[in-house]
């Protein structure tokens, strides 16, 4: 192909409208989409391959999904001009669908990858506590209609920080076996009323945020975690069922996960500018 240059691209994209990130055949994914629309712009015969900091589930939405590309250098033009990061970013929206936003792109080192390079990564999960749902939060919110303990959700989160056997909290990964530990580092986890901030503000009851964030994360983790603390907010649980939980190993007793469409992508954190990149297995 000659001469290539690595893109680092930041998306928003609404999951709903699509069976998950990673391209399916004859399904409409986020990588199918942007791959074609990079194809176009390239001018490629096949669409290029396309690497994520974190593959989100159907339904999921992402506000700072992280993707790594190759693309011919220099990108084709129809002028005389050099196709930089701000003429990339307006022709990718010009050709997605309203579905997804192209937020920013770079060129970066041809070591950097979105995958391994990340040292963190940051979910939202957004749950409206209500009597009533509210039609505007429809896809991006869990409605629960009974009232929640905010207080006993923010202590009982706290017991997923630090470094745990996740197993009772994921689904187990292709080739592995019920005896396989799945050790994750949680760095942050709370949960707080966001009613009114950001101009959100649902019709009726409030809205509460769930923030996790981690070096990586396995299939379902964050929402089986969401499930967990909405039933101890219920007070179907308690903080002491995740203390068990964890150290059992296994999702016996554990609380169902929560819906995908509450879940959001909203940060991948990388090395400060100059210093190496740091892997991190996921």
């Amino acid at each position: 192909m000659g001469d290539t240059a690595r893109w680092k691209i930041t998306l928003a994209y609404r999951g709903t409208a699509f069976h998950g990130f990673a391209a399916q055949p004859g399904m409409r994914t986020v990588a199918g989409d942007l791959a074609d629309a990079l194809a176009r712009l390239s001018r490629l015969e096949t669409a290029p391959q396309i690497t994520c900091a974190g593959r989100t589930d159907a339904g999921v939405h992402a506000s700072g999904q992280v993707i790594h590309v190759d693309l011919p250098n220099p990108l084709p033009s129809t002028r005389d001009e050099v196709v930089g990061p701000e003429t990339l970013v307006r022709r990718l929206n010009r050709g997605l669908s309203s579905d997804i936003s192209v937020l920013d792109a770079e060129i970066v080192d041809e070591h950097f990858d979105a995958r391994h390079s990340a040292i963190s990564r940051t979910y939202r999960y957004v749950i409206h506590e209500g009597v009533v749902a509210d039609p505007l939060l429809e896809g991006i919110a869990w409605h629960v209609p009974q009232a929640l303990d905010l207080r006993a959700m923010n202590q009982a989160i706290a017991s997923f920080i630090g470094e745990h056997d996740f197993r009772a909290f994921c689904r187990r990964a292709p080739g592995s076996t019920a005896e396989d530990p799945i050790m994750r580092r949680v760095i942050s986890a709370g949960v707080r009323d966001a009613s009114g901030s950001q101009g959100l503000q649902p019709s009726s009851g409030r809205l509460l945020v769930v923030d996790i964030s981690a070096k990586a994360f396995c299939h379902q983790m964050v929402r089986s975690i969401v499930g967990q603390v909405v039933e101890i907010g219920r007070h179907r649980s308690s903080a002491a069922d995740i203390v068990v939980l964890l150290r059992g190993g296994t999702r016996e007793g554990a609380a169902q996960p929560a819906p995908s469409e509450g879940l959001c992508l909203v940060e991948v954190g990388y090395g400060q500018p100059g210093l190496p990149e740091v892997p991190v297995p996921s």
